[in-house]
């Protein structure tokens, strides 16, 4: 115990994206929100909400939205769990899969939930550096109990292709965890692992790709078996009666979420082969965010500073491997047009 507490101590915690104050006039590309706002069935919802039922209980096995999703990937209610927001899954595996003193692996850089969810359970954490140009990572460690790929990368954005992602798969003994966070982004997805393998789970949310960060709405996909393992540990009302609403009206509306998906992708290639162009490096990017850097390497902190000082809000973390670069979220068309003006004038950094 006193290991654990030492070790929660020393840690970071997770340290969210800059939020603006209302008012501020800052193009906000820090936090991977969908620029467009929710499909007009989730307003319909909030329109016409009965707010008289707000006084029950949520179901606590969120049946109908779990339906929803199993009808829309093909897969059973019993296959998929929901949660807070993805972060809360992320929780619930650990939890459910990885007992004190237990090997926790992921590669680096990555989502630094990981790493601190291993350290609060009390886990053996294991990182693994991947390089550029990120092509075949190291095999996962052999004794990891859970281990976190998540892909696309974040926050480089980069995405492994599935006929990987199965080899990886076959090497991990314990839980192998997809962190499919921007998947809807990506050309590929690792869904049809779970019916391949017994210990692969995907994790997936609606906040980038159906515009509701704000509402929180996370949930994973995979083996029966596991995921009423899950069950058993999550809290019991995890996922409010609003929400469960909200989401099943957003899954209900798969045009509007595919002409929104398709706009993101088409601006980010755009704007990728424009900063490229200029100067700038960028890994090619799977998700909805690119990773552009400098020509001079080194330069990532001012780099972010000369956005900032021209209202561009980009995220830039102080870790190994991302010091040269900012991630910047997609925006609008107007809102990425006015940022490559930006991008082209602050050259040479």
């Amino acid at each position: 115990m006193n290991y654990v507490r030492n070790c929660i101590a020393a840690m970071k915690g997770y340290v969210p994206g800059f939020q603006p104050a209302p008012g501020e006039n800052f193009i906000k590309l820090n936090s991977n929100e969908n620029p467009f706002p929710p499909s007009r069935k989730v307003q319909e919802i909030l329109q016409n909400l009965a707010y008289e039922d707000l006084r029950l209980y949520p179901d606590p096995a969120s049946l109908e939205l779990r339906e929803k999703l199993g009808s829309l990937y093909g897969f059973s209610a019993n296959q998929i769990i929901c949660g807070n927001g993805s972060d809360d899954i992320l929780n619930i595996i650990v939890r459910t899969f990885a007992q004190p003193g237990v090997a926790i692996g992921f590669y680096e850089p990555t989502f630094p939930l990981y790493k601190i969810l291993g350290i609060i359970h009390g886990g053996q954490v294991i990182p693994i550096s991947v390089v550029e140009p990120y092509e075949r990572p190291p095999d996962p460690p052999a004794n990891a109990r859970v281990f976190f790929l998540a892909n696309p990368n974040s926050p480089v954005g980069f995405g492994y292709p599935t006929s990987l992602v199965t080899e990886l798969a076959k090497k991990v003994k314990g839980v192998f965890v997809v962190d499919e966070a921007y998947a809807e982004f990506s050309r590929e997805n690792a869904l049809e692992l779970i019916r391949k393998f017994k210990n692969v789970i995907v994790v997936r949310t609606l906040s980038k790709s159906y515009s509701l960060a704000g509402m929180r709405l996370g949930y994973a996909v995979g083996n029966e078996e596991l995921i009423q393992e899950m069950f058993k540990v999550k809290d019991p009302f995890n996922v409010t009666r609003l929400t469960q609403a909200l989401a099943v009206a957003a899954l209900d509306d798969q045009e509007y979420f595919r002409k929104n998906i398709q706009q993101i992708i088409e601006t980010r290639d755009w704007i990728s082969k424009e900063a490229v162009a200029l100067g700038y490096r960028i890994i090619p990017s799977q998700a909805n965010f690119i990773f552009p850097q400098p020509p001079q390497k080194g330069r990532g902190v001012k780099f972010y500073e000369a956005l900032f000082n021209r209202k561009v809000l980009t995220r830039y973390y102080d870790a190994e491997g991302l010091r040269d670069g900012v991630r910047m979220t997609i925006g609008t068309r107007e809102e990425m047009t006015a940022t490559l003006r930006v991008l082209k004038e602050i050259l040479p950094l």
